[in-house]
């Protein structure tokens, strides 16, 4: 396997997979906001025998997370796997400088952004990207959801995971030549939509029976070493192992075509509130 680069490398399931799989790539590109995290778990990697970059970033803008894709397209090699691995589950609405709502950049534009210069450099072969079953749940409201005006703690999630699986087949059709797998990894014991008070007691106490992310970093390490995840020009749908028919919501008409449109424009920055 040539280069591996990884988003939300730092913690959770990023950090699981990055060290169950350090074997498998000639080089991790290692990134997430906290350079600390990230050093300790290079250096773990290094202590496998792979070799591991930090890459401090952050993909709270789609600036930011274009930038960091033009700068690790001067960098990697050709036929590397990229993994979308960082996402946010938000506790309450809240827009960034360029009026879109955080989840929405976070789990959906800013992934589109960092992969683009990467394409546009001929340096991807795979992408996969570690989604949420709960996609299901989703609503994609051109108008309302990348601002939030929709926002709910639950629906804002599954809304935000559901457009980028819905644009990552978009990707997938318009790059017959490259592997793309969208794939629920699972239940798993981390701290995404950790909570503060009562409600976030009760939560922890819940995810206990929830899947240790070592358990999910092997799922995914035995994953990411398949040799093809999808046909040509088609992104596949994986609920932890399974190759599963993709859910009706992704297959709506009126939603791909929402989602690409309200894609590319504020890609561009044409629009943006």
């Amino acid at each position: 396997m040539a280069d591996v680069i990884l988003t939300g490398a730092s913690r959770g399931i990023g950090r699981a997979l990055a060290l169950a799989a350090a074997g498998q790539g000639d080089r991790w590109w290692l990134l997430a906001r906290d350079e600390a995290r990230l050093a300790a778990v290079a250096g773990e990697i290094r202590a496998r025998g792979a070799e591991a970059e930090v890459v401090v970033g952050d993909l709270g803008s789609v600036e930011s997370a274009s930038a960091l894709g033009r700068s690790l397209a001067g960098k990697v090699g050709g036929g590397a796997t990229l993994v979308h691995g960082a996402g946010l589950w938000p506790s309450r609405r809240e827009r960034g400088g360029d009026g879109l709502e955080r989840a929405f950049v976070v789990n959906h534009l800013a992934p589109m952004a960092l992969q683009a210069p990467l394409l546009e450099a001929g340096k991807l072969a795979r992408i996969l990207v570690v989604s949420a079953g709960l996609l299901v749940k989703g609503r994609f409201d051109a108008a309302r959801t990348p601002t939030g005006a929709d926002f709910s703690t639950f629906r804002t999630y599954a809304s935000t995971k559901l457009a980028l699986a819905v644009a990552m087949r978009g990707v997938a059709a318009a790059h017959a030549d490259l592997d793309v797998l969208v794939l629920h990894p699972g239940v798993v014991r981390t701290d995404l939509g950790a909570r503060a008070g009562v409600l976030g007691w009760l939560l922890s106490l819940v995810k206990r029976g929830w899947e240790a992310p070592e358990v999910c970093g092997a799922r995914l390490a035995r994953i990411l070493a398949r040799p093809r995840w999808s046909a040509p020009g088609i992104a596949t749908w994986m609920v932890e192992e399974r190759v599963q028919p993709w859910p009706a919501v992704t297959e709506d008409a009126a939603t791909q075509q929402a989602v690409a449109e309200v894609t590319a424009r504020l890609l561009t920055g044409v629009g943006r509130p």
